[in-house]
């Protein structure tokens, strides 16, 4: 029976590096292995009419099997399992991870309100219903089978607490790896290693893949039991283990060494925190790091006060206009200024990112100080509907009072001129802005993009764009066509600082080696899917609906292909819940981003909190829960 992604392949598009993906044709191990290839490999283990399966069973008529042994919780790798399980088969888990499963549900009701503010960086892609968990195991553990000895290694990476299930069967050494690698050398993202670090200590925001250190411990152990094969969660059976295992850590250890040359945290915290974050995943604390910007001034001109991660510009007239506002403590000590005489009215508050610590307070500071907030159009939907999505460090609290200013456009205020910009730099919804003083002055406020050690791309999910044009490769070309003497702001940086040409080269430079790296590394046609967890979303994120009367989800999508292509996208739906266009295709242009609508309806008895996900399908990839929405169904 076909899957129902099993659709013609289309002519003259680029070939994946990802392998065709079918359930109807198994491959025969060993006399007792099959795998059974799809969405999520099917590996099964069979003997004297007894069935055990690791990861689950592809097909749509699965296998009934005894027990499911599960490498690690995230839904769009263990959906093939739980199928069994409630088929009745026994849930074997990483001891580290059974809250995923088991507690799947109490994750959903804390995190509607948890995707705010959220610094940790880790993955929602959690079952939506509990999965009951009949054994935890952890490394040095062993599973007996039907007289055959599963031994289990911990496999820390893709997630803190995978494992791994090691096989001698059949003349064979076969190792179960989960997602911990793809095919030959290859990983599927970089944005699932985002994470705290303990030694040098680091939160997840600032954890830039930092469990790639993980990945190459658990490769490298992985490789010294010596398998014949290694059959990952998802794509083809690896028969060179050592070759493609030492591929994948060398790959990585280039991308990270990459990212480390440039990155704007050394400013902050030291060449020493550079050099430790080499020392835990390139095994050597060297790093070829572009030269400190030129810093010009230990504070910005007079005209400019900081206030934490505020700047306020007072002009001759009495008058201040606001760069962020992320606090109450920061209105406080601008009110402060104001009594004291140092100006009389706040005339706008402009917004250069969505991140919380810039936000939080904007819209109760516009309605205190009676002034508009402004920001680029691309910012305008997050800023103004912040519930809709699902990105690092939202606000809950919208901008209501706001003008929107493109790209390029202008506002005269008092001896300034306003340039306004769109900035994508540490995220894709970010804008700067160019003031120029009439006496000549030039000051460019780039939000948080840059530090004098380089760029602020240190949280993958913030969505940096690796494509010619777009994201710090758009930002670079806008600092080199700046007036020659402009200073450049960071919000959390006092000193003014200014990149040479060289150093801008620098930078483009290196932006251009790690597209050429993430192009080995990951399995994509595209190296940006592997670095923008968001590419497929659902939207609204948080939706507040009334048991049947239907609301709209629309599934958005951005096409990193260089080719266009046909997106399939399938809403799963709880029983009772109905929707008549549950399954579409949409076409996307390359490098473009399309939305399709599909109306739901919940059923009368729906009450609560219901996580609805939808699968994507393009080529020859097909992931399944892919995406996910917040439903809050009111009686």
């Amino acid at each position: 029976m076909p899957s129902r992604y099993a659709f013609l392949a289309l002519i003259l598009v680029i070939t994946f590096n990802l392998p065709v993906l079918s359930a109807e044709n198994p491959i025969h191990i060993t006399p007792r292995l099959t795998v059974v290839p799809g969405p999520v490999n099917g590996v099964l283990l069979e003997e004297d009419g007894h069935v055990l399966a690791i990861y689950g069973d592809p097909r749509p008529e699965p296998v009934k099997s005894e027990k499911v042994l599960f490498t690690h919780f995230r839904r769009d790798a263990a959906w093939a399992g739980q199928r069994l399980v409630e088929n009745g088969a026994q849930a074997v888990v990483p001891a580290g991870e059974v809250e995923f499963f088991s507690g799947a549900r109490d994750f959903w009701e804390k995190y509607q309100t948890a995707y705010f503010h959220d610094y940790a960086q880790q993955t929602s892609r959690i079952l939506t219903r509990p999965l009951p968990v009949d054994q935890s195991v952890k490394g040095g553990d062993a599973i007996e089978w039907q007289g055959v000895k599963i031994q289990v290694l911990d496999t820390p990476g893709y997630t803190r607490g995978a494992v791994s299930y090691l096989l001698e069967l059949d003349g064979k050494r076969i190792a179960c790896v989960g997602d911990l690698i793809y095919g030959q050398g290859r990983i599927l993202d970089l944005y699932s290693l985002q994470d705290a670090i303990d030694e040098p200590k680091t939160g997840g925001y600032h954890g830039y893949a930092a469990r790639a250190a993980q990945v190459i411990a658990s490769l490298r152990a992985v490789r010294d039991w010596k398998p014949d094969l290694l059959i990952s969660a998802r794509g083809p059976v690896i028969e060179n283990p050592r070759q493609a295992i030492d591929q994948l850590i060398e790959r990585l250890q280039a991308v990270y060494e990459n990212y480390l040359s440039i990155c704007a945290l050394r400013w902050y915290w030291g060449d020493d925190y550079i050099r430790g974050l080499a020392g835990r995943v390139l095994n050597t604390t060297k790093v070829d790091w572009m030269p400190m910007a030129e810093t010009l001034h230990q504070e910005p001109p007079a005209w400019i006060i900081p206030i934490q991660n505020t700047r306020v510009i007072i002009s001759e007239a009495g008058a201040a206009f606001l760069v962020d506002c992320g606090n109450r403590r920061i209105a406080e000590e601008v009110k402060k200024l104001q009594a004291g005489g140092r100006f009389q009215k706040v005339d706008g508050i402009y917004i250069t990112h969505y991140h919380d610590d810039h936000t939080d307070y904007a819209q109760q500071a516009a309605e205190e100080f009676g002034c508009q907030v402004f920001f680029c159009p691309e910012q305008k939907e997050i800023l103004t509907h912040p519930e809709a999505w699902r990105m690092p460090c939202l606000t809950p609290n919208p901008i209501r009072s706001y003008t929107v200013k493109p790209e390029g456009s202008t506002l005269r205020w008092h001896e300034f001129e306003l340039t306004f910009s769109y900035h994508p730099g540490q995220t894709l919804y970010h804008g700067g802005l160019l003031v120029k003083k009439d006496n000549g002055e030039s000051v460019f406020f780039a939000g948080d993009s840059f530090t004098p050690a380089g760029i602020d791309d240190y949280c993958l999910l913030n969505r940096n764009f690796l494509h010619p044009g777009t994201g710090f490769f758009y930002c670079l070309d806008t600092l080199k066509n700046l007036p020659s003497d402009t200073l450049l702001i960071n919000q959390h940086v006092v000193e003014t600082f200014r990149f040479s040409v060289e150093q801008i080269r620098f930078m483009i430079d290196a932006l251009n080696k790690r597209v050429a790296l993430m192009k080995e590394l990951f399995p994509w046609d595209d190296p940006n899917y592997g670095i923008d967890e968001q590419w497929a979303r659902l939207s609204p994120y948080g939706i507040t609906a009334r048991a049947r009367q239907p609301f709209d989800v629309q599934a958005v999508i951005f096409n990193h292909s260089p080719v266009g292509r046909e997106f399939r996208i399938a809403l799963n739906l709880p029983d009772g819940w109905t929707c008549e266009d549950q399954t579409q295709v949409v076409k996307v242009n390359p490098r473009e981003e399309s939305v399709v609508t599909m109306t739901v309806t919940p059923p009368a008895n729906a009450e609560g909190l219901t996580v609805l996900t939808a699968d994507v399908a393009f080529g020859e990839v097909d992931l399944r829960q892919w995406m996910e929405v917040l439903v809050n169904v009111e009686k």
